[in-house]
Formats: structure tokens, C-alpha cells, sequence
């Protein structure tokens, strides 16, 4: 059985703030939609470990700081991190340059970010109005170690976040967002102890009783009561919305389990307390400090199986890779030009960089280059012709004429007939008109007809054929 590491004092995870305004609503002001717990997932895998007891570990340290120095003086973008792989491993947004890609997504839980679009979750009519245009994101920091309800829980920061989530293709309840103004904000939530965090790898196994860690914030009593407020308020559709001073807190929250079931799409943990609804899209932690889920749900405590009632529901890691790995191929996409993107597509096919795509359609291709070459070719005999009406007698024009069409004729006849080799095709028959022509000179040279001699007609007819 696995166990999990010591609990730090670092922030592994985020106060996730839903915003919202509709004028149809008689809305003047932003409002809390909703709130529950996201955390940083790295675009880059993780730079391989240096070995923090040798004595010569400075030397390493300086000499990568070294290395990326002179990187980022020879080329005008960042490369990507982690350690090298081949390029059908890479991450999509590794291939893109690091000034328009971020650095970090915000994880959380679909449902979250866009309630309306959970009416399983949330039926209420006038959430139906609700929009993408209407909200606002955002993210907060607050002390780790302050839980007692009772005491002030200003954030020491909130960010932005830009209002563009990218969701789970299948409704699952996943989703990423991104920061604004990201690299000043990162740099701040780094001094404030936030954790960057990293997937567990795809090849580790996991067993039952294996032990979790489920990170994030607990939202007090006072939000559900607000949340009550407010949906009383708009369900009665009054013409103002002239709601209470917002009273939820947040309360950093964590709390081990141990894993009693496992599927495809879902694991279960059990926890000695069943966790509050304000952890959802709160990163499971397993005992190499990786995120192996987000926090779904729980089963709920009446369930008729007394050891899953309770259970904490999460997404687990492999599923969040291929959703992650989906929302930055879309993001690729809308970044990069649609052809460079074709290349990134053929080289995680495992293709070369120039290789060409075998998919194209040969025979079709084959028959635009014959109808290329049939055009050339035409051009090319036309122009032939001028050439000779300019040197030569109508007669021997309309004889080379000839001449050419019966070696067409004989060249197609004999590649239908025989097959093979064109040249050799073409030089078989050459050959057979050189032959006549000789056979025709010999038998001009046999006859009594002298060129320019005038003969009769009685002459001409007992002539030699």
C-alpha cells in the first residue's frame, strides 16, 4: 500500500471564482455564480531530477541556467521544457513558440465554469439566460494555514482568468482555462508558495488501498445560504437584483483516502469524512507529489453499498491526459497556420518531416500529371510544326506529318499489344521507319526513272512498285 508524502505548507491548489451579469436579469453589478477549486497543470512535462545530495549540484544547476541563457540568445523563441523525446511524443503546444503559448492551464471542473451548461446539476429557468458572455473568471491565493472559520479570509491575490474554457468533448466534468497577463502572473503566485503541478506518468499502476491526497477549499455554510438567496431572488424575477454583500469563504481544505474502486472513466476513494462540494476540480494527489485525478464528486451518503456511501468520486489521470492533450491540439490549431499544423499532425503520426502524406490519392495524382505532360506535349508538337512549314514544302510538311502520326500509331499498337519499355518502344519503331526509308531509296536506285526525267503515262505504269 502506497502512502502519501508529508503535507506541505505550498499551495497545490486555487480558489476558482465565477462571476456573472445579465441586464435581462435587472443585473447592475457582477455577481458570484459560482465557486469551487482549480490548480496549475504544467504545459511542459517536468525537467529530469538532478541529485540534490551530490556535492557538485550547484555545478549542474549553474550549467543548465547556462545552457538556457545562450538558447534564448541564439533563438527567438523559448524551446519547449522537459527532457528530450522524439517528436511524435511531444506535447501539441511544445511545438509552438513559447510566445503565444501559456505556460500553466487552470484545471477545474466543467460544471463550474459553465453551469448552464450542467442542467442535470443546475435546472434553475433563469440560468438558462446565462451565456459565456456573461461571466467573468477568476482565481484566488490564500493562506494555507489559515482553516478556522472564525477568522478573516481575505485572498492574498486574485487573478484574472481569460473567459475562453475549452470542455471536455464528452461531458465529462473537465475543463481548462488560462491566465491573464501570465508570465507576471505566474511569477506572483510563485512568491505566494503556489505549486505548479505536474500528471502522474501514464505507465504507473495503481492498486486498491493505495493512498490519495484530495487538496482544495472547503466553501463555509454561509455560501449555500447565499446561493439560496440568489436563486429565490431570480427565480421570482424581481426587476432589481439588489442581492447581500456575497458572504461565502473560502477554507483550504485536505484529506487523505484510500483508493476502494477503479474503472476506465472513474476511482473511488474512501475518506473519513465525506469531502465538501467546494472541492470539485481540486487535484487527488498521489505519493510522488503527481496529480492521478480531479476531484469529482462524492457518492452520496444514502447509497444503498455502505462502503462506497461517502466515497470521493475523481477523474483519473489517464483521462485528464487525453482531454488535456485534445484542448492544446485545438489550441494549436487556432494558433499556428493551418499548414504548419498539417506537418505538427504528420510528425506525431510518426511521419518525417518531409515525407510525403501516402494518403493522397496516387491514381488521381497519376492522371492530373498526365493531363499536365498531354498539355505540354501538345504545345510542344504544334510549335514543331511551325518550325518545319518554315523550311520545308507543303508536300514534305504533309509528309514528316504523316510520318510522325504512323509512329504514334505504331508505338500505341505495340505497347497494347506487347507492353514494355516506352523508349524502347519508340526506338523499335524509329528503327522500322529508318528501314523503309532505306528500303524506298534502294528501289528508287533500281529504276530507269532518272530524277527530273519526264516520262509517259504507258512509262510510268510499267515502272517498278
Amino acid at each position: 500500500m502506497r502512502k502519501t508524502a508529508p503535507l506541505a505548507a505550498k499551495a497545490r491548489s486555487l480558489a476558482l471564482n465565477v462571476h456573472f451579469k445579465h441586464p435581462d436579469l435587472g443585473m447592475k453589478e457582477y455577481e458570484i455564480l459560482s465557486r469551487a477549486t482549480a490548480f496549475l497543470l504544467s504545459v511542459d512535462p517536468p525537467m529530469p531530477s538532478v541529485d540534490n545530495t551530490s556535492p557538485y549540484n550547484h555545478l549542474v544547476k549553474s550549467q543548465q541556467a547556462r545552457e538556457d541563457l545562450l538558447m534564448k540568445q541564439d533563438y527567438s523563441y523559448d524551446p519547449a521544457g522537459g527532457s528530450p523525446r522524439e517528436a511524435k511524443d511531444l506535447g501539441w503546444l511544445e511545438f509552438c513558440p513559447g510566445t503565444f503559448r501559456p505556460l500553466a492551464h487552470v484545471v477545474a471542473a466543467s460544471h463550474v465554469l459553465s453551469p448552464w451548461m450542467w442542467k442535470n446539476y443546475y435546472p434553475q429557468p433563469w440560468l438558462e439566460k446565462i451565456t459565456q458572455d456573461h461571466v467573468r473568471y477568476s482565481v484566488s491565493v490564500y493562506d494555507q494555514e489559515k482553516k478556522d472559520v472564525s477568522k478573516n479570509h481575505e485572498p492574498l491575490a486574485t487573478f484574472g482568468l481569460n473567459p475562453y474554457p475549452i470542455h471536455h468533448p464528452n461531458n465529462m466534468d473537465l475543463a481548462v482555462v488560462h491566465l491573464k497577463s501570465e508570465e507576471g502572473a505566474l511569477k506572483q503566485m510563485g512568491a505566494l508558495g503556489v505549486e505548479m503541478l505536474h500528471l502522474a506518468d501514464k505507465e504507473i499502476l495503481f492498486d486498491k488501498g493505495d493512498e490519495v491526497l484530495f487538496d482544495g477549499y472547503e466553501i463555509t455554510a454561509d455560501h449555500y445560504e447565499a446561493m439560496e438567496k440568489m436563486n429565490d431572488q431570480f427565480e421570482t424575477r424581481k426587476e432589481t437584483a439588489e442581492s447581500d454583500d456575497d458572504a461565502r469563504v473560502f477554507v483550504p481544505y485536505n484529506i487523505k483516502g484510500n483508493l476502494i474502486f477503479a474503472s476506465p472513466d472513474r476511482f473511488l476513494a474512501k475518506t473519513e469524512t465525506p469531502l465538501p462540494e467546494g472541492v470539485c476540480g481540486g487535484p487527488v494527489i498521489d505519493n510522488n507529489g503527481n496529480v492521478c485525478g480531479v476531484v469529482e464528486g462524492i457518492i452520496p451518503t444514502d447509497h444503498e453499498e455502505t462502503e462506497l456511501a461517502g466515497a470521493a468520486s475523481f477523474i483519473p489521470y489517464f483521462r485528464i491526459k487525453q482531454f488535456v492533450d485534445f484542448a492544446e491540439r485545438e489550441m494549436l490549431a487556432k494558433i499556428v497556420p493551418k499548414t504548419l499544423f498539417d506537418k505538427v499532425v504528420a510528425l506525431k503520426d510518426g511521419k518525417a518531416l518531409h515525407e510525403k502524406d501516402k494518403s493522397h490519392n496516387i491514381a488521381g495524382d497519376q492522371s492530373l500529371k498526365e493531363k499536365d505532360q498531354g498539355i505540354t506535349m501538345d504545345r510542344a508538337y504544334q510549335e514543331m510544326v511551325q518550325s518545319i512549314r518554315q523550311t520545308h514544302s507543303p508536300e514534305q510538311v504533309e509528309a514528316i506529318i504523316g510520318t510522325v502520326e504512323r509512329e504514334q500509331e505504331e508505338v500505341l499498337d505495340m505497347i497494347e499489344r506487347e507492353g514494355g519499355d516506352l523508349d524502347e518502344i519508340i526506338a523499335k519503331v524509329r528503327t522500322k521507319t529508318r528501314e523503309r526509308q532505306r528500303e524506298i531509296l534502294k528501289e528508287m536506285e533500281s529504276t530507269d526513272i532518272e530524277d527530273a526525267q519526264i516520262v509517259s503515262d504507258e512509262q510510268a505504269a510499267t515502272a517498278p512498285k
